[in-house]
């Protein structure tokens, strides 16, 4: 099974690159690809952190692993965050993988995360994706009563616990053409819009029990910190605009939201900790 570990680098984190890193290299699977596409540092800062390495050396970064890094620079490109995110895709697509684990660049993995995605890839053949939880703090889990499987649009529609941190995505089963059609959902909530596309178009996902992505809360990383009842209803507005056309569901959704006002809301009582969750229609 070709596998890859993939994700986007940006100096907004490079604080926390050295703590990924140790991460990967602490994985129990060892055969598997980095796949680090660069989204703005440069040339320099690269060969500084050893992503890249002089021509014929092996990157020094993961000395455990079997695998290759494998580096898709867009500095030049000025893609917004959801571009990247699709070049990554299309990236793994093009490579062959069969899957391709996914991390935030500001999150570490827990030591057999890879592992068990590769296992889960092996036994269930009809996934399109898998999830695990967050931890935050002493290993509080971030999400509360994850379900064991999300099999449609109904699983996130009125809220989201899949991101591009706590997700592996069978890329096998997912065409060029869909990767490339992702351009339609480039909003702020892009992880979102794509689990919707996915679970629309390919089909669903299973939740890995034992493997987990630490969460990292802080300035650069808020989603899920706080409930913003006027910014969900921005972001769910456009959410289901741009997925209307696509879905009845979503449709009926949006036209309940547009009947009411964010001061009219009031926040959702059994709030799990999922993102955007707040507001139920």
């Amino acid at each position: 099974m070709k596998t890859c570990f993939a994700t986007v680098i940006y100096k907004q984190a490079a604080t926390f690159f050295e703590d990924l890193v140790n991460s990967l290299d602490s994985q129990t699977d060892k055969d598997f690809d980095i796949l680090f596409v660069n989204d703005n540092y440069t040339t320099e800062e690269l060969k500084e952190m050893g992503v890249i390495t002089p021509d014929g050396e092996k990157c020094a970064l993961f000395p455990s692993l079997n695998g290759n890094v494998i580096l898709i620079d867009l500095q030049q490109t000025n893609l917004s965050i959801p571009e990247t995110r699709i070049a990554m895709l299309e990236a793994a697509k093009l490579l062959g993988y069969d899957i391709a684990v996914l991390g935030d660049a500001d999150d570490t993995l827990s030591e057999d995360r890879v592992k068990l995605y590769k296992k889960a890839h092996e036994i269930d053949k009809d996934a399109v994706f898998f999830y695990n939880n967050f931890v935050i703090n002493d290993d509080e889990s971030l999400f509360k009563d994850l379900p064991s499987s999300a099999a449609s649009i109904e699983a996130i529609g009125q809220q989201n616990f899949l991101g591009l941190s706590n997700t592996g995505i069978c890329i096998d089963k997912l065409s060029l053409e869909f990767i490339k059609s992702l351009e339609e959902g480039a909003t702020m909530v892009f992880d979102w819009y794509l689990f919707s596309r996915i679970l629309l178009d390919v089909g669903g996902g299973c939740l890995i029990d034992g493997a987990y992505t630490r969460y990292r809360i802080y300035e650069g990383n808020i989603a899920g910190a706080n409930r913003d009842i006027t910014k969900e209803y921005t972001i769910k507005a456009k959410h289901y605009e741009i997925l209307s056309t696509r879905s009845k569901y979503i449709k009926d959704l949006e036209n309940k939201l547009k009947a009411i006002t964010p001061g009219e809301i009031i926040p959702n009582n059994d709030h799990k900790g999922y993102w955007w969750s707040d507001i139920q229609l």
